[in-house]
Protein backbone atom coordinates (compact mmCIF):
# COMPACT_ATOMS: atom_id res chain seq x y z
CA UNK A 1 0.00 0.00 0.00
CA UNK A 2 1.37 3.41 -1.01
CA UNK A 3 1.89 5.85 1.80
CA UNK A 4 0.22 9.22 1.66
CA UNK A 5 2.66 12.08 1.16
CA UNK A 6 1.92 15.26 3.06
CA UNK A 7 1.61 18.44 1.00
CA UNK A 8 4.60 20.78 1.18
CA UNK A 9 4.42 23.72 3.59
CA UNK A 10 3.16 27.06 2.36
CA UNK A 11 6.59 28.67 1.91
CA UNK A 12 7.36 31.80 -0.09
CA UNK A 13 10.91 30.55 -0.55
CA UNK A 14 9.67 27.29 -2.05
CA UNK A 15 7.19 29.13 -4.30
CA UNK A 16 9.86 31.57 -5.51
CA UNK A 17 12.35 28.76 -6.05
CA UNK A 18 9.92 26.68 -8.13
CA UNK A 19 8.77 29.73 -10.12
CA UNK A 20 12.37 30.77 -10.76
CA UNK A 21 13.20 27.26 -11.93
CA UNK A 22 10.34 27.19 -14.44
CA UNK A 23 11.10 30.74 -15.61
CA UNK A 24 14.77 29.84 -16.13
CA UNK A 25 13.72 26.74 -18.11
CA UNK A 26 11.50 28.95 -20.30
CA UNK A 27 14.35 31.42 -20.84
CA UNK A 28 16.72 28.59 -21.73
CA UNK A 29 14.16 27.18 -24.18
CA UNK A 30 13.75 30.56 -25.91
CA UNK A 31 17.45 31.54 -25.91
CA UNK A 32 18.82 28.14 -26.94
CA UNK A 33 18.17 28.69 -30.68
CA UNK A 34 20.39 31.80 -30.42
CA UNK A 35 23.13 29.85 -28.60
CA UNK A 36 22.86 32.16 -25.59
CA UNK A 37 22.55 31.51 -21.88
CA UNK A 38 20.42 33.76 -19.68
CA UNK A 39 23.48 35.27 -17.91
CA UNK A 40 25.00 36.07 -21.32
CA UNK A 41 21.75 37.72 -22.46
CA UNK A 42 21.69 39.82 -19.28
CA UNK A 43 25.20 41.10 -19.99
CA UNK A 44 24.34 41.80 -23.63
CA UNK A 45 21.22 43.70 -22.55
CA UNK A 46 23.37 45.94 -20.34
CA UNK A 47 25.70 46.62 -23.26
CA UNK A 48 22.82 47.32 -25.64
CA UNK A 49 21.81 50.14 -23.27
CA UNK A 50 25.32 51.41 -22.47
CA UNK A 51 28.11 51.05 -25.01
CA UNK A 52 30.84 50.24 -22.51
CA UNK A 53 30.79 48.98 -18.93
CA UNK A 54 33.45 47.75 -16.52
CA UNK A 55 33.18 44.16 -15.32
CA UNK A 56 32.63 45.36 -11.75
CA UNK A 57 29.74 47.59 -12.89
CA UNK A 58 28.30 44.63 -14.83
CA UNK A 59 28.55 42.48 -11.70
CA UNK A 60 26.57 45.09 -9.76
CA UNK A 61 23.95 45.38 -12.51
CA UNK A 62 23.40 41.66 -12.98
CA UNK A 63 23.58 40.73 -9.31
CA UNK A 64 26.48 38.27 -9.65
CA UNK A 65 29.77 38.37 -7.87
CA UNK A 66 32.73 39.82 -9.70
CA UNK A 67 34.48 36.44 -10.31
CA UNK A 68 31.31 34.86 -11.78
CA UNK A 69 30.65 37.87 -14.01
CA UNK A 70 34.26 37.89 -15.16
CA UNK A 71 34.01 34.20 -16.15
CA UNK A 72 30.81 34.85 -18.12
CA UNK A 73 32.49 37.78 -19.90
CA UNK A 74 35.53 35.56 -20.63
CA UNK A 75 33.28 33.00 -22.34
CA UNK A 76 31.55 35.77 -24.29
CA UNK A 77 34.94 37.16 -25.41
CA UNK A 78 35.92 33.65 -26.56
CA UNK A 79 32.69 33.48 -28.60
CA UNK A 80 33.27 36.92 -30.12
CA UNK A 81 30.16 38.49 -28.56
CA UNK A 82 32.04 41.11 -26.53
CA UNK A 83 35.57 42.44 -26.23
CA UNK A 84 37.62 44.02 -23.49
CA UNK A 85 39.39 47.29 -24.20
CA UNK A 86 41.10 50.12 -22.38
CA UNK A 87 38.79 52.93 -21.24
CA UNK A 88 39.01 55.96 -23.56
CA UNK A 89 39.82 58.49 -20.83
CA UNK A 90 41.05 56.36 -17.91
CA UNK A 91 43.90 54.24 -19.20
CA UNK A 92 43.89 52.14 -16.02
CA UNK A 93 40.31 50.97 -16.50
CA UNK A 94 39.23 48.09 -18.74
CA UNK A 95 35.72 48.11 -20.16
CA UNK A 96 33.58 45.52 -21.90
CA UNK A 97 32.14 46.50 -25.27
CA UNK A 98 29.88 44.85 -27.83
CA UNK A 99 31.33 43.34 -30.95
CA UNK A 100 29.48 43.27 -34.23
CA UNK A 101 28.46 39.67 -33.48
CA UNK A 102 27.04 40.75 -30.09
CA UNK A 103 25.24 43.66 -31.68
CA UNK A 104 23.63 41.34 -34.24
CA UNK A 105 21.64 39.82 -31.36
CA UNK A 106 20.06 43.18 -30.51
CA UNK A 107 16.73 41.85 -31.81
CA UNK A 108 16.63 40.06 -28.43
CA UNK A 109 16.76 43.33 -26.49
CA UNK A 110 13.06 43.00 -25.58
CA UNK A 111 13.48 39.40 -24.39
CA UNK A 112 12.58 40.34 -20.81
CA UNK A 113 9.30 41.81 -22.06
CA UNK A 114 8.52 38.57 -23.90
CA UNK A 115 9.17 36.58 -20.71
CA UNK A 116 7.11 39.02 -18.64
CA UNK A 117 4.22 38.68 -21.10
CA UNK A 118 4.21 34.90 -20.73
CA UNK A 119 4.58 34.94 -16.94
CA UNK A 120 1.93 37.64 -16.48
CA UNK A 121 -0.59 36.08 -18.88
CA UNK A 122 -4.06 36.71 -17.41
CA UNK A 123 -2.79 39.36 -14.95
CA UNK A 124 -4.13 42.90 -15.04
CA UNK A 125 -1.64 45.80 -15.27
CA UNK A 126 -2.42 46.56 -11.61
CA UNK A 127 -1.68 42.96 -10.59
CA UNK A 128 1.60 43.10 -12.50
CA UNK A 129 2.61 46.31 -10.70
CA UNK A 130 1.59 44.77 -7.38
CA UNK A 131 3.70 41.65 -8.06
CA UNK A 132 6.80 43.79 -8.69
CA UNK A 133 6.05 45.89 -5.61
CA UNK A 134 5.61 42.87 -3.34
CA UNK A 135 8.79 41.22 -4.61
CA UNK A 136 10.76 44.45 -4.07
CA UNK A 137 9.45 44.67 -0.51
CA UNK A 138 10.35 41.02 0.17
CA UNK A 139 13.86 41.64 -1.18
CA UNK A 140 14.21 44.72 1.05
CA UNK A 141 12.98 42.76 4.08
CA UNK A 142 15.52 40.00 3.38
CA UNK A 143 18.33 42.56 3.00
CA UNK A 144 17.30 44.29 6.22
CA UNK A 145 17.24 40.97 8.08
CA UNK A 146 20.82 40.33 6.96
CA UNK A 147 22.09 43.62 8.42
Amino acid sequence: MASKISPPPKSIGRALNFTTGRMNALCHHLLDPHDLSLPQWVILSCLWRDEEITVSALADLVGNGLPATSRIVDRMVDRGLVARQQHKTDGRAIVVILTEKGNELRHLSDFHQRINARLFEGFSPEEQDLAFSLLARMQANAENALE
